[in-house]
């Protein structure tokens, strides 16, 4: 999954560029003039092409048409159970015990079975899985009672897979799995209702319940905990079983944290901004409209902005609103309503005001989404109607995806377009992302349904405006809907350059105060631009109030244009381009009718509107748009309340909507069950009556759905009102109206049209005659009430007549609505009763009583008997009895003719009543003549509050440096659920927040939310002294206002006192850092004291350190006054080389208290090495159990050294070895790899050549090291005397005939030491020799000497010839034979064949530096080779040994140290009472004799 994807920054903003920019070529900074460069379009609107026409609801009922099967996003449920289309590990396909999915059947309707399970007590319906599934959750015995409601046909278990996101699942198909998400950074939530939910609480007749707060979950299972919203909470995954979260009943759904990034002038020109702008009478410019933009930062202080930013909030919590980074939100916000002062970029908007929320995190760059929910509704509470989203989700998984963050988004869109429910609309746009050209790159939340999804083309240079810009992403969504919806100028849109943004390398055109980015990002702000002025338009132009999302969509779509070739809707542009001029001017005279206040209620029920178009062969377009009702992300199908658009030609042709060729509607297709936005595109539309009907083709939603319609056309027109009545909506007071007795009635009239009927007559007429007129203003699509009074003057039958326009001086639509009539019989008198007041009203919740005077007359001129008396308490919207005790003061009078009796009925009642209108029925009565009189009095019980709080302190005690947490209790004692605006007032100085009332903690203000009826909240106040600490005993006070969120509001203020209290308290804070010491370390530990308390204190140190540490600092009492708020002490701790690892703790004591800093040592674990010599070997298998051998090493041979290495430690050590030789010294010593618990040998071989002078002292060493601990050892060598010979004959090798000859003996010294020594010739008995000359041998090493031999046979056959040196010293290979053979005849001459025989180990110096080699090449196959070359010269004068002590000879015995082969004289008391050796340090008691 793409979760790290870092925020992209290609900035697409939509509207941007100024009124006086150029068309096509990228200008300089300088602007021209307005009137120089403005690019407008004046015409009159033809008034005299639009018929009547009204619409018209059809209420039928019709069976639904859909599948029984649910297709869930893990596959489809039927009858015969749950076929999966992914695969899932076996533990995920646990049934989650409280929820299961039920299959509904066509034999009644969603919404009638949905009603139905909603009144089983203990079940809540969850989720709509469509076409025919319904998520329910509830109690074992609840979800068994589901079973016996009609056409509930089937019931299966959802899956824990069910509530786990695909990327989570996919996790757990490996081995792992579970363990691989702990750690990872995930969003917990909540199931929904009207809201998301915090707790689920579902009870059922029995007593079984359901209950458990999501906080709880959250806390459990996660670290990190940070609550968003209302059922919605982050944190990183803390447990290792992610399937024990899901099985939780509060939970609806887990996943990863989704990861955003944003969605990186001639636009205003290619949407017809500037034609638009002075079209109409009122300039269009954004004036009075407030957008929202939620984006990176924003640089307020640009000077484009000037001073209409009304808000600019930090949402993410990093207590920061600039735009360091990129800029994005500054160039997205100043393409909205930048206002070009600072060089001629304005954005489209330029007068309206700005609400800005700030997601980026300054320290990072980073972009963090918020909630949803949160981020809309703070908006729409601060005023904002247009919504502007350049961000999505940076994860490729999610591409196409109906996530949570869609359905978020939904519930809002679906939430604030309901007009009925008192609320204005919000138009939320979202950029399509930037992973375009392929097919379904569209990101969330711009997947979400009822958002108007923006793409971008080309707003400058060559190509613009039809060259869609290839990033742009496609849809079409994972069900196939249309999207972007439409797309607006997103390539090189310049806009403000943020002054402190850092990283504005992705712009393709920079100056001073403006820059230019390309991507959806860009386009989406000047969509939303257009959007503002659509709004503008409706409000100030149509005088048309609340004009809701879906029909500024609408319009969007209404106007947008096809670029390149016919073919929209298409994946690339969804319906085109936004044009503003074909939105709110079309071309040919066309007008525009618009409808945003209808609503259809189920499946079936329709609304048709009739058009007369006037004019053949122009376009007429119809788009219809609604905020449905939230999907769910368990569903494979996003839409759930499926209306449709059909258009019917005056020929009877039926056009679908959505059924489109070639970029135009055709026939014979099928309707549209995916998208909630519909066209029907006619070219050439012929004269006639057409009718324009929108159907419920399925209500799966609960509640009603309203719906958005937008006409354009010949006939069609938004510039006239339809004033008209209300059928059946005359009402009176008194059922039977008597002569002389006042009737008060009621009536309603209608705007049906689409602009305000201004100054509109109404008149009251009896029988003809009227009788009163008022004038009245009525809002499009807004309904006004009357109040009439009359008093009939003579009994009979009456015609009341009421009349709007009765002078026809409006132009209106329709004519044949104006006349509302009733017949009433009025009666002669008999008793009347008269009230002081009908209608009376309950205004406070303490209030439990009400009384009115009436009055029981005789109407008569003869006495007669009369009663009075009341029938009971009814609410008026049903007619439910209540029963409220009614009291009279009397009841039976005998009353004269005319006379009358004042009784007094009071009503008593509980308190805190609920909300509604009471009727009390009373009834006087004529006794004697039997004539009754009825009359209806009225108790309008508001919403009424009543707000208490309770908490746990006469006075709250505070810290005078910490802030205090305070949790008080707020209770609802008011007649209804009921919110609280809460406001806190702090002390001077000091700081009072809320903790958990919004999604800013320490706000002074939030809202308590709806609270039930007697129900109770807990709230978390916050004090925060000032920095400079507050005496003990200081009191303050602070002030909690409580407004109500009713009409009207009602405030109540209550005095929180506080009292800081006596505090001795310090935090020690360690400054430096102990790192990882050696145990021999020095180590400086600085603390601060910092002083959180108020009193005077002094402070007694203490130390508490590991085995083997020692502290270096003398510790002193520490004197704090409360006035000094920090102190620094030094202490200096040593390690004695084997100090040990543990707890660090210093306490500082004040008496009895005791405040502490706790730490840890990690001493470095070094090995513990060391060596002992085990032996010394020589080439010919001698050893010697130390490094001197014999007392000297012979030169020309291998030596081979062993140590025994110890680890001592319990960490494994690894060292590298290296060899130290003296000059001419040859060897090396091996690798001894990981030293752990075992006796690893330490080997060197070493070879001391030939060419060292006798005596010397040569030595080698080798270090071992690694992990900051080394090693060496080492030894000297004493260089031994070697007398040895190679001998080389030449000549004869047998006598001839005269039995004499001569041959050459060549003597070669191969030692080291000079020879001289005699030539001694031993022969067998047949032969005789001699040395001619000289016969002594004297040669230096390394040179030879040659010999002459006389030899003379004695007798025939083989003969030997030995040579032998003899002298004192022994030489090796002193001796050498050779064989001659004699021939018979002495007197034959010799041959003089010549053979030269080798003799010995070898003659030649090279043979001898190749045997060396080859000693330790065949002795070390496995070893590094070392190569030992031989130099041959004339061995130098040999040296006795030089003692260590004395510094003198050593001609006699001597001792050797056998750790570094020093040597000392062993007969000299001087030297042999040494104590240890002045090389290496070792104890005498260690010499060994050498």
């Amino acid at each position: 999954m793409e979760r790290q994807i870092r925020l992209a920054l290609g900035i697409l903003i939509l509207l941007l560029m100024s009124p006086w920019s150029s068309m096509v070529e990228p200008r300089s900074d300088e602007s021209d003039s307005l009137e120089a460069e403005r690019d407008v379009e004046f015409f009159s609107i033809r008034t005299d092409a639009y018929s009547d026409f009204v619409g018209t609801y059809d209420s039928s009922n019709v069976q639904e048409q859909r599948t029984i099967e649910a297709h869930s996003r893990l596959g489809t449920y039927s009858i015969d159970g749950l076929e999966l289309n992914r695969p899932l590990s076996n533990d995920v396909l646990e049934p989650r015990l409280d929820a299961q999915l039920l299959l509904i059947n066509i034999d009644r309707n969603m919404l009638d079975v949905r009603k139905d399970l909603s009144d089983i007590s203990g079940l809540e319906v969850r989720e709509f899985v469509g076409p025919s599934g319904l998520i329910v959750q509830g109690t074992s015995t609840a979800l068994q009672n589901a079973q016996t409601v009609p056409s509930v046909v089937a019931q299966w278990d959802v899956p824990l897979a069910m509530f786990l996101d695909d990327s989570m699942l996919d996790a757990l198909l490996f081995e792992g799995g579970n363990e691989a998400l702990q750690g990872e950074e995930v969003r917990l939530e909540g199931w929904w209702s009207d809201q998301q939910l915090d707790t689920v609480n579902i009870a059922d007749e029995q007593g079984n319940t359901i209950e458990q707060d999501l906080s709880l979950v959250a806390q459990a299972a996660l670290d990190d905990v940070k609550h968003l919203d209302q059922g919605q909470y982050r944190g990183t995954l803390a447990t290792s079983s992610v399937l024990d979260v899901v099985r939780q009943p509060s939970v609806m759904w887990l996943r990863f944290e989704p990861q955003m990034v944003f969605e990186n002038d001639q636009s205003k020109n290619h949407m017809m901004i500037n034609t638009m702008r002075s079209y109409f009478t009122t300039d269009l410019d954004g004036s009075g409209q407030i957008v929202a933009v939620a984006d990176s930062g924003l640089d307020e202080d640009h000077g484009d902005f000037g001073t209409r930013v009304v808000g600019n909030y930090d949402v993410i919590g990093d207590g920061s609103t600039a735009d360091k980074h990129s800029g994005h939100g500054t160039h997205v916000a100043c393409t909205v309503l930048g206002d070009g002062s600072k060089g001629g970029y304005a954005g489209v908007a330029p007068d309206a005001e700005l609400y800005f929320q700030a997601m980026e995190n300054d320290n990072t760059g980073n972009f963090v989404s918020p909630s949803l929910n949160y981020l809309l509704n703070t908006a729409y509470n601060a005023g904002a109607r247009i919504h502007t989203n350049s961000w999505g989700s940076s994860a490729t998984s999610t591409q196409g995806e109906y996530t949570s963050e869609a359905e978020a988004v939904d519930d809002r869109a679906f939430n604030y377009d309901k007009v009925s429910n008192g609320q204005e609309g919000l138009t939320i746009l979202f950029a399509a992302g930037n992973d375009g050209p392929n097919a379904g790159t569209v990101g969330s939340p711009s997947t979400a349904k009822n958002v108007v999804t923006v793409g971008n083309h080309q707003a400058r240079y060559n190509g613009a405006p039809d060259n869609l810009m290839s990033g742009s992403s496609r849809g079409p969504t994972d069900d196939g809907r249309i999207k972007p919806d439409i797309i607006a100028p997103g390539g090189y849109v310049r806009s403000c350059r943020a002054q402190e943004a850092q990283d504005i390398a992705g712009s393709s055109w920079q100056s001073t105060w403006y820059l230019e980015y390309t991507g959806t990002s860009m386009a989406t702000p000047n969509a939303a631009g257009a959007a503002t002025l659509i709004r503008e338009y409706l409000m100030e132009i149509a005088q048309r109030p609340s004009p809701q999302g879906a029909l500024i969509k609408a319009l969007l779509v209404l106007g947008a244009q096809d670029i390149n070739s016919r073919d929209v809707p298409n994946n690339d542009e969804g319906w085109g381009r936004v044009n503003l001029k074909e939105t709110l001017a079309p071309s040919q005279g066309r007008g525009i009718w618009v409808d945003d206040r209808s609503v259809l209620t189920s499946s079936g029920a329709s609304k048709s509107y009739v058009f007369n178009v006037t004019y053949a062969n122009s376009q007429l377009k119809a788009v219809l748009a609604w905020s449905d009702y939230r999907g769910s992300r368990f569903a494979s199908k996003a839409l759930v309340n499926d209306l449709d658009l059909e258009v019917e030609s005056p020929d009877g042709t039926l056009y679908l909507g959505n059924d489109f060729a070639s970029g135009r509607s055709t026939t014979g297709g099928t309707k549209d069950d995916i998208n909630n936005l519909e066209v029907v595109l006619i070219d050439m539309a012929m004269k006639g009556i057409w009718t324009v009907r929108v159907k419920d083709a399925y209500h799966a939603g609960s509640g009603s759905q309203p719906f958005a319609i937008a006409v354009s056309g010949q006939g069609v027109n938004d510039l006239r009102p339809d004033p008209q009545v209300v059928v059946n909506s005359m009402a009176l007071n008194v059922t039977i109206p008597q002569v002389g007795d006042q009737v008060r009635l009621t009536t309603e009239v209608f705007n049906a049209g689409n602009i305000k009927a201004e100054s509109v007559d109404l008149t009251f007429n009896v029988d003809g005659t009227e009788l009163n007129r008022i004038t009245l203003d009525i809002n499009p699509g807004a309904s006004r009430q009357s109040t009439w009074y009359w008093t009939p003057q003579q009994s009979g039958i009456t015609t009341l007549e009421l009349i709007i326009d009765p002078d026809d001086t409006v132009d209106e639509i329709q004519e044949n609505n104006n006349v509302l009539t009733k017949i009433v019989d009025v009666t002669a008198p008999g008793v009347k009763v008269t009230a002081d007041m009908v209608e009376r009203q309950v205004q406070y919740a303490s209030q439990t009583t009400t009384s009115w005077n009436l009055t029981l007359e005789n109407t008569a001129l003869l006495q007669t008997n009369a009663s009075i008396d009341t029938l009971g308490v009814f609410l008026d919207s049903d007619g439910t009895e209540v029963p409220w005790y009614l009291g009279m003061t009397a009841s039976n009078f005998s009353l004269q003719g005319k006379a009358t009796a004042d009784v007094s009925l009071t009503v008593v009642y509980t308190e805190a009543p609920e909300p509604g209108l009471y009727r009390i029925d009373v009834l006087g009565l004529d006794v004697d003549n039997g004539i009754s009189y009825p009359i209806s009095l009225y108790l309008d019980v508001l919403s009424l509050p009543d707000f208490r709080v309770e908490y746990d302190y006469t006075v709250v005690p505070v810290h005078p440096a910490n802030p205090t947490n305070l949790s008080i209790r707020v209770y609802n004692d008011g007649n209804t659920e009921i919110g609280y605006d809460l406001f806190l007032q702090a002390p001077s100085g000091w700081s009072a927040g809320f903790t958990d009332l919004s999604n800013d903690p320490g706000a002074t203000s939030g809202s308590t939310g709806l609270i039930a009826k007697g129900g109770q909240m807990d709230v978390t106040m916050q004090f925060i002294p000032p920095q400079v600490s507050t005496a003990a005993g200081a009191q303050r006070m602070v002030t909690l206002t409580a407004i109500s969120q009713t009409e009207p509001s009602r405030t109540w203020e209550t005095d929180i006192p506080l009292e800081v209290m006596e505090v001795r308290e310090v935090e020690l804070i360690l400054e430096s850092d102990i790192g990882t010491p050696r145990p021999d370390a020095l180590i400086n530990l600085l603390f601060t004291i910092e002083n959180r308390g108020n009193v005077d204190m002094t402070l007694t140190p203490s130390l508490s350190l590991p085995t083997g540490w020692v502290s270096q600092t003398s510790l002193q009492p520490i004197v704090m006054d409360w006035t000094e708020q920090s102190k620094n002490i030094l202490i200096s701790i040593q390690g004695n080389g084997n100090a040990l690892s543990g707890p660090i703790q210093l306490n500082l004591d004040v008496g009895v208290q005791r405040f502490s800093w706790s730490g840890e040592l990690d001493v470095l674990d070094l090995p513990q090495p060391s060596l002992t010599f085990s032996e010394l070997e020589f080439e010919n298998g001698q050893t010697f159990d130390h490094p001197f051998g014999p007392g000297a090493h012979p030169a020309g041979q291998e030596l081979t050294f062993t140590w025994l290495l110890i680890n001592e430690a319990d960490v494994a050590w690894n060292p590298s070895i290296s060899t130290s030789l003296s000059q001419g010294v040859f060897g090396e010593c091996l690798d001894v790899g990981t030293v752990s618990d075992s006796v690893v040998p330490v080997v060197c071989s070493i070879i001391l050549p030939l060419t060292l002078e006798v005596g010397s002292q040569p030595s080698f060493s080798f270090t071992l090291s690694s992990d900051d601990v080394s090693l060496t050892e080492g030894t000297s060598m004493l260089v031994a005397e070697q007398r040895s010979v190679e001998w080389e004959v030449t000549g004869l090798s047998a006598l001839d005939g005269t039995g004499t000859g001569t041959l050459q003996v060549r003597v070669l010294n191969t030692g080291n030491t000079p020879l001289s020594h005699q030539l001694v010739l031993d022969t067998s008995t047949g032969l005789e020799a001699a040395v001619v000359g000289d016969d002594i041998v004297s040669a230096v090493s390394g040179d030879s000497q040659q010999f002459t031999i006389q030899v003379n046979g004695k007798a025939t056959g083989v003969q030997q010839l030995t040579f032998q040196l003899s002298g004192v010293q022994e030489v090796q290979l002193s001796t050498t034979s050779i064989n001659i053979e004699i021939t018979s005849s002495f007197e034959e001459s010799g041959s003089s064949g010549s053979n030269t025989i080798i003799i010995g180990a070898g003659i030649a110096v090279i043979l001898g530096f190749a045997a060396m080699l080859l000693i330790l090449r065949n002795r070390n196959n496995a070893r590094q080779q070392m190569t030992a070359p031989v130099v041959l010269s004339p061995m130098p004068q040999q040296h006795a040994p030089t003692c260590w002590s004395c510094r003198n000879p050593i001609v006699g015995p001597m001792k050797g140290c056998p750790g570094c082969g020093a040597r000392y004289h062993a007969d000299s008391p001087t030297c042999t009472a040494v104590e240890s050796c002045t090389n290496c340090g070792a104890s005498s008691e260690q010499f060994v004799s050498a």
